[in-house]
């Protein structure tokens, strides 16, 4: 995929070296898998838009447009953290801006590359982007492990979900917490007169649970390589209720807590605060925001639940 292609129609008029000294420009960048699209909004208020593929040569090009004293604004997603890692060297500050804050462009009816490159530009020459904190290395690795854990936690679950309909259909007894152990999932495999459909989808659900708690045990030691010297664990397991896997992912969701003011402003962070609704002299309070961190929530709300449990 040539450069060409996507930058040479709509390339700047003027390379980075002929910019005037001092100024700023602040560029808004449109991300997608394939490619991008970014808005150089100049001092002055005039812009230019190019697109470019997202492979090596693509970020030459427009690194090479790129001086130190620009600001640059993209939106979160599965590749952001990757791009800012190409470009960061190469301007003054990026901005990560949460997706779901930025209402201009996740409620805009125009939903087109230039037209979403042109509100972040825009957005950050007036100051006006709900951001999102960068986190180190670490907690970039530990979320990643987090998410494919959930991946394969969900997986676990359809399994479990798809066996035990298949006992129920021919009238077997069975709880779906007996497919947590492998000794319950042994039992399982010897009811007989099951159809023969049946018979086989118990068998192939079996099996693939094998492998997926065999996956799920090797991610969660490479959690707790990757986290065990994280500050503040040993305190935060004195909490009832938190196991270590999960009160590594407390932490790795939390990232660097001094960021946070007070209590109030962390437990806003995870959407565990209560909703306000206030009119005149009159105030309301409702359930939880759950707009936040939903991973931590969840940690949180287990631990609550298993507190309950054994309390």
């Amino acid at each position: 995929m040539g450069v060409g292609r996507y930058a040479e129609a709509a390339s700047p008029p003027e390379a980075a070296e002929s910019l005037q000294e001092g100024s700023m420009r602040h560029i808004g960048v449109d991300l997608h898998k394939l490619a991008f699209t970014a808005c150089f909004l100049e001092e002055d208020d005039s812009q230019h838009l190019a697109t470019f593929p997202l492979t090596p040569e693509g970020l030459a090009a427009f690194r090479a447009q790129l001086v130190a004293t620009d600001k640059l604004a993209l939106e979160v997603g599965q590749n952001a953290y990757f791009f800012h890692d190409q470009v960061r060297d190469a301007v003054g500050e990026i901005q990560l801006v949460s997706p779901y804050q930025f209402a201009v462009i996740a409620k805009s009816t125009k939903k087109t590359d230039r037209h979403d490159a042109r509100a972040l530009a825009r957005f950050l020459k007036l100051g006006c982007l709900p951001t999102v904190v960068m986190p180190d290395d670490r907690i970039r690795e530990l979320r990643q492990l987090f998410t494919a854990r959930e991946a394969f936690v969900r997986v676990s679950r359809q399994l479990k979900n798809m066996g035990h309909a298949a006992l129920v259909r021919n009238g077997v007894t069975s709880r779906k917490s007996d497919f947590a152990s492998g000794v319950g999932r042994r039992r399982l495999g010897l009811p007989q007169g099951l159809r023969p459909s049946d018979r086989r989808i118990l068998d192939s659900v079996l099996r693939q649970l094998e492998a997926v708690e065999a996956e799920l045990i090797e991610l969660e030691r490479a959690i707790i390589r990757a986290g065990k010297n994280l500050p503040g664990l040993k305190r935060l397991l004195q909490v009832r209720g938190l196991g270590l896997v999960a009160a590594i992912g407390v932490l790795s969701e939390i990232g660097d807590i001094a960021r946070f003011a007070s209590a109030k402003q962390l437990v806003s962070y995870s959407g565990l605060a209560t909703a306000v609704h206030q009119s005149g002299g009159t105030e309301r309070y409702g359930h939880i925001t759950r707009q936040g961190r939903k991973r931590l929530r969840g940690f949180m709300v287990e631990a609550v639940l298993s507190l309950a449990r054994f309390s």
